[in-house]
């Protein structure tokens, strides 16, 4: 690889060893990927800061980098912790790991990382341009910024993250490049759209089915929002499919098939029709019990017109006594949430804004000392990773039909 004069500098050890060793590993994984040389990023999401992820291995390289004095070069955000620290005992966090995450999460703000600690960091300001090079981790995340923003980044890890983030470099390599960008299989949207769980459903549905090859959307409606493409991009991402899709005439670099496609043509062409829709959603609910234990919202994390639409459907209602009802989002959604009054509302009706964390990276422990035996959840994501949890199985549903299951006590 060629490298810059300063490059050089960072690799021979000249700017602390730390730096030294994020810069070896960003060459090893340029050589490995026949890349020919480094990228400037001022944008960089790291995916792995909850205990639940980290691990020791993690956890000890993190509190490394923050002991060694270094700090990072880029614009650095972070993924969801293990823990809301501002209700942590009331969540049913143990003590043991809400210390644990603590001194984590200490170790990430001493090295100048923004202490988000959302898996949507492109709602509340690590918002990349189109074209601009990045370096992000959290596969949801990472499909929303390639496809619905039209930046380009690589499915980083934790490791590769916080290299790039120390360094302010990336390899050139994979979908940093024009020919790794091109949609290769026509997904022709003939079901009806009427929300996100439906858009999370259609994501699901076409990483099983397209596997590695890149998606290109054609019939999703021009009205789609903001909150319906993510849960699109999750959809995709919750199965290991490439990081990106193309939606012609919604995303960037779709403007019609032929910009979509390129010069070449479609491998295969899908279609996606209501039956495909409704067995979706029918193979990801997966819980045999019509009893409701724990209802989630916000996998990714809730924009604040999804906090609004949550509140607008608890008002004047009541949360069941036996059920917790969790809307899961940022810190700074929260200050909006608290501002315009939907705080107050969700929490009147018996639920409870989480934020900082969710029901994926929360400990194993926490979700067996709260007992819960189901999750009900429009996230087909949420719906997808609560199976690595023993004795849980997931409801997977509309908005609205999720909340009538939190005040009834029942999935109907």
């Amino acid at each position: 690889m060629h490298l810059t004069v300063e490059e050089e500098r960072m690799l021979n050890g000249e700017c602390g060893e730390v730096v030294q060793k994020m810069m070896g590993l960003l060459v090893a994984m340029g050589e490995a990927f026949d890349a020919t040389r480094m990228i400037p990023v001022n944008s960089v999401h790291v995916p792995a800061v909850a205990l639940s992820t980290l691990r020791q291995g993690g956890k000890k390289l993190i509190e490394d980098i923050a002991g060694s004095g270094a700090r990072v070069k880029a614009f650095t955000t972070v993924n969801p912790s293990s823990t809301d620290d501002s209700q942590w005992q009331e969540l049913g966090i143990p003590e043991a790991d809400a210390l644990e995450q603590g001194k984590v999460t200490e170790a990430i703000h001493s090295i100048g990382a923004v202490p988000t600690y959302t898996c949507s960091p492109y709602l509340i300001g690590n918002l990349p341009r189109f074209g601009q090079h990045i370096a992000w981790g959290e596969a949801s995340a990472v499909v929303f910024a390639n496809s619905v923003l039209g930046a380009r980044t690589n499915p980083e890890g934790g490791p590769s993250a916080l290299a790039s983030a120390l360094t302010g470099r990336t390899p050139l390599y994979g979908l940093h490049l024009d020919k790794a960008r091109l949609g290769e299989v026509l997904v022709l949207v003939k079901a009806e759209l009427k929300e996100a769980a439906d858009y999370g459903a259609l994501g699901y549905w076409t990483g099983y089915t397209c596997k590695e090859l890149t998606p290109v959307f054609v019939g999703i409606p021009h009205q789609v929002t903001e909150g319906e493409l993510k849960m699109l991009s999750n959809g995709i991402a919750c199965i290991c499919s490439p990081a990106l899709f193309h939606a012609v005439g919604i995303t960037p670099e779709a403007q019609s098939e032929e910009k979509a496609l390129g010069s070449q043509k479609a491998i295969d062409i899908l279609e996606f029709g209501d039956n495909d829709l409704s067995e979706t959603i029918l193979r990801l609910s997966r819980a045999t019990t019509r009893d409701v234990s724990w209802v989630a919202f916000g996998c990714p994390h809730c924009s604040i017109s999804e906090v609004m639409e949550i509140a607008g459907l608890l008002n004047g209602k009541r949360v069941n006594s036996n059920i917790e009802l969790w809307v899961c989002i940022s810190r700074p959604v929260k200050a909006l949430s608290d501002r315009m009054g939907c705080t107050e509302v969700i929490e009147q009706a018996g639920g409870r804004i989480v934020s900082e964390t969710c029901p994926i990276v929360i400990t194993r422990e926490t979700i067996k000392q709260k007992g819960f035996q189901s999750i009900t959840t429009n996230s087909s994501a949420l719906a997808t990773y609560i199976n690595s949890v023993p004795g849980i199985a997931p409801h997977l549903g509309r908005l609205k039909q999720c909340v009538d299951a939190a005040v009834s006590g029942t999935w109907r």
